[in-house]
């Protein structure tokens, strides 16, 4: 009797052993690091395969706030737990002193966050994401743009933008409309940088159609592939180099490229008028980068092989637009909301402001602003309640013992801090989701557990660019204040939804309020 399989069957059993095969390589392979916590002692949450501890996100079933929530309240009584994100391990902690060792103590062994850039990446190689000595190098040089001095002398032209928003929000006021006020902060926040830091006239609060203003919505439209993509460029960095993946398409990237390189050429050209901006700062250090190039860094004996071309001054052009655009217009927008829920909180605020500028004989001066301290103490409890940035996260550069335990994080791991977490604490702030500005008073902060506020990060990897963010804020929320009363309307959306596609905190259905004039 003949045994040998007919051919048209010996081919199906093929398939399927070719079959089977590459599905036992993929399994193995998505699979083979979870049980790297359990090994290692560490509190964990059994992971799924393909997503891990990640499928809300990963499928946009909630948004980073809500998840990171989630996750921060799987082990309230830990320290520190693990996830996993795909396949790769996670380590988060929950406790303040382990993120001030994380951030500040033990910054040599967490130097870097570990995101993954390419070469064809132009616009993501800037100071946040940038690593080791060239980040070192860049943020000392970058340093002195943002001291108090150099902000002041900007103030000028802060209080120019200042004008033409509350010229905008009167005339808004006087058809008693309902705008969406993130819209209006977007285009304030945009001028600002604009003028302060670039010495560009961009007026999109006057100029609804101009083309920067159609690029950055573009980047700041939330979009499921481009979320997505950011989220597995940190848990499959090797396949994410591999492909060449680009977060920004070409149109943005040309965008950046071409108007840095006329300015670059037409400040070249006025040496005699230096502004002493953001930009004059950049074009310094590519002009003198030979001898960044030669100097031999104190701590160890190599020099920094940063190249400083006019690719890296678009990177750090497009890293300051966009950080001082989205984060900052979404806390104004969420500083609004609250004070439409909280009326009795937005008459201190707005006596508050009237108030220092009757000391400062009428004029919103500098120092007007810096007396302003419930404001502050308002705008602070807006970035604890909704911190910009959810997480914030570093990569171990050499193996790192836990202190008080055995266990030994490996090099390579991501270490991330749930900001959004431990700001929703109750043992840190009591009744988390009621907003309460007196808890950011002087006699308060003193009691506050050190290293739960993490809106602007910690330590020396922290935002460069802090006092100049507050000092927009604070203009942004007095131009809407000073004459005027907010209040929620039909179209407000209550709850907040948070966004779902967006990596910063942001609302899904914006921010609709009632702009009411007052007699002043």
């Amino acid at each position: 009797m003949n045994n040998i399989l007919p051919p048209f069957l010996l081919g199906i059993t093929e398939t399927i052993i070719i079959i089977s095969l590459l599905i036992t390589i993929v399994y193995t392979y998505l699979t083979a690091k979870f049980n790297f916590w359990k090994d290692l002692g560490v509190p964990y949450k059994e992971p799924t395969i393909i997503v891990g501890n990640f499928a809300d996100l990963l499928l946009f079933r909630k948004s980073q706030c809500e998840g990171i929530q989630e996750m921060y309240n799987w082990f309230k009584n830990e320290r520190y737990f693990g996830v996993y994100r795909v396949r790769s391990p996670i380590f988060i902690t929950r406790d303040p002193n382990l993120v001030k060792n994380i951030c500040v103590k033990d910054f040599n062994y967490f130097l870097n966050r570990g995101i993954p850039t390419n070469a064809q990446e132009t616009l993501t190689r800037h100071l946040f994401n940038l690593e080791g000595h060239k980040w070192k190098n860049l943020r000392s040089k970058l340093t002195p743009i943002f001291t108090s001095i150099k902000i002041k002398r900007m103030f000028p032209l802060l209080i120019d933008c200042h004008k033409v928003l509350e010229e905008l929000i009167i005339n808004k006021a006087s058809n008693n409309s309902t705008v969406e006020v993130r819209d209006l902060a977007g285009k304030f926040t945009i001028d600002v940088i604009g003028t302060c830091a670039f010495g560009i006239q961009i007026n999109l609060l006057t100029q609804e159609h101009s083309e920067f203003h159609k690029i950055m919505r573009k980047i700041s439209r939330p979009n499921y592939k481009n979320t997505l993509w950011r989220m597995l460029r940190t848990s499959l960095p090797k396949i994410y180099n591999l492909l060449g993946i680009q977060l920004f398409d070409s149109e943005v990237t040309n965008f950046f490229k071409d108007i840095i390189s006329q300015m670059v050429v037409q400040r070249e050209s006025e040496q005699e008028n230096k502004r002493n901006d953001f930009m004059d700062s950049l074009i310094e250090i590519k002009n003198n980068q030979n001898n960044i190039n030669a100097k031999t860094h104190k701590d160890q004996n190599i020099t920094s092989d940063i190249d400083f071309n006019e690719n890296m001054i678009a990177a750090q052009a497009f890293a300051f637009f966009v950080a001082g655009f989205e984060p900052t217009s979404n806390t104004i927008a969420f500083c609004l909301y609250e004070l439409s829920l909280n009326l009795d909180i937005q008459e201190k605020a707005r006596q508050d402001i009237s108030n220092a500028i009757k000391k400062n004989d009428g004029n919103l001066t500098y120092e007007a602003l810096q007396e302003m301290t419930y404001l502050e103490a308002i705008i602070t409890e807006t970035l604890r309640k909704y911190p910009p940035a959810p997480i914030t996260s570093r990569r171990c550069e050499y193996p790192y013992k836990i202190p008080g335990t055995e266990i030994i994080l490996p090099v390579g791991m991501r270490v991330v801090i749930p900001i959004y977490g431990i700001h929703h604490d109750p043992e840190y702030y009591p009744e988390p989701e009621k907003f309460n500005p007196d808890r950011f008073i002087d006699e308060n902060i003193k009691t506050r557990y050190s290293y739960t506020f993490l809106p602007f990060g910690e330590g020396p990897r922290n935002c460069i660019g802090i006092k100049f963010a507050m000092l927009q804020i604070k203009l942004g929320i007095i131009s809407f204040l000073k004459r005027h009363e907010i209040l929620i309307s039909d179209k407000t959306a209550i709850p907040i939804k948070f966004s779902r596609r967006s990596n910063v905190t942001s609302s899904e259905n914006g921010f609709w309020l009632k702009i009411k004039s007052i007699d002043n």
